[in-house]
């Protein structure tokens, strides 16, 4: 649609329309994300999560993502944010900023009820973000929620905000200072590169050590666990750790493929699956085990798969 032609007045009218049917929209779009999510449908899709499926099947960044997830469950919990984020009283942004509040209580083993979660939305409602920020760490005597943020330049680098507490710049200045004489101590970028070259040579070191451990008795293993007598006793043990190690090794994903044949990929709580289960005659040879990510592991045993 064409607007030069508008009057002012035509146009703020318009412009108004579009804003309350942009609402409406998103309101739809939480509803219908949130019986995605309770049929769990992206699992079929192959994807763990729901976040996963928005991101790379829908192509939403990662924060517009988290923002419509954390929406559609607090209207899955509370259906009455749907009129709200119709009329506007309450934004997506809050609807956020409420279930990282949620989360942040669960991680000290407090947990947000469902009553308290309505009152925080009547003392948020028009209020600004700042001023929702400042409201829950009030009501829920916790501190301004921590920032972190990615911002994408043009020659791909990238640049961090995030926020630490007392406790985690304490620690960092200790390691900081312990590294002084191979990292610029003024300079956290360099910290962060230097500890990460390290934790992948320490794992790189490990991983090569399993693999040269597990090479030489492979055939051994393969040979006795396809052997008929051996595989009954296998079944009554726990999987072999070399085999456990070897299988979860740092490059390990999830192995699950949905019905286009698109793979999880998922590097998140990973999982030993056997293909065919012990109790269907299956065993603990490398050619019967997978890996999953945990919720795929638990999608394949409650669909039958």
């Amino acid at each position: 649609m064409n607007f030069h032609h508008l009057s002012h007045n035509d146009l703020i009218a318009n412009f108004s329309d579009l804003v309350q049917k942009e609402r409406q929209l998103t309101a739809q779009v939480l509803a219908c994300i949130a019986e995605i999510d309770r049929r769990q449908l992206y699992l079929a899709k192959g994807y763990s999560s729901l976040f996963d499926f928005l991101v790379r099947d829908y192509g939403y960044s990662p924060g517009a993502a988290m923002r419509r997830v954390d929406g559609a469950r607090l209207l899955r919990e509370l259906p009455e944010v749907k009129e709200k984020i119709e009329r506007g009283t309450l934004t997506l942004s809050q609807a956020n900023q409420i279930q990282r509040a949620a989360r942040e209580m669960k991680k000290t083993e407090r947990f947000l009820s469902t009553e308290e979660k309505q009152e925080l939305i009547l003392q948020v409602e028009h209020a600004s973000k700042k001023e929702t920020e400042k409201i829950i760490a009030e009501r829920l005597h916790l501190p301004v929620m921590p920032i972190q943020k990615e911002t994408l330049h043009r020659d791909a680098s990238v640049t961090l905000t995030m926020t630490f507490s007392a406790e985690q710049i304490e620690m960092l200045d200790q390691v900081r200072n312990m590294v002084s004489h191979g990292v610029n101590s003024q300079n956290w970028s360099e910290l962060c590169v230097y500890l990460a070259k390290k934790e992948l040579a320490r794992r790189t070191n490990m991983r090569s050590t399993n693999v040269k451990s597990t090479n030489t008795s492979s055939t051994n293993i393969a040979t006795s666990l396809n052997s008929n007598v051996a595989a009954t006793v296998k079944k009554r043990r726990a999987l072999p750790a070399r085999v456990r190690k070897t299988l979860l090794n740092p490059a390990a994903r999830c192995q699950y493929k949905n019905h286009k044949g698109e793979q999880c990929h998922s590097s998140r709580y990973l999982q030993i699956d056997h293909i065919q289960s012990l109790s269907r005659g299956g065993s603990h040879d490398i050619d019967n085990l997978q890996v999953l990510c945990g919720t795929h592991n638990r999608y394949k045993y409650v669909s039958g798969g």
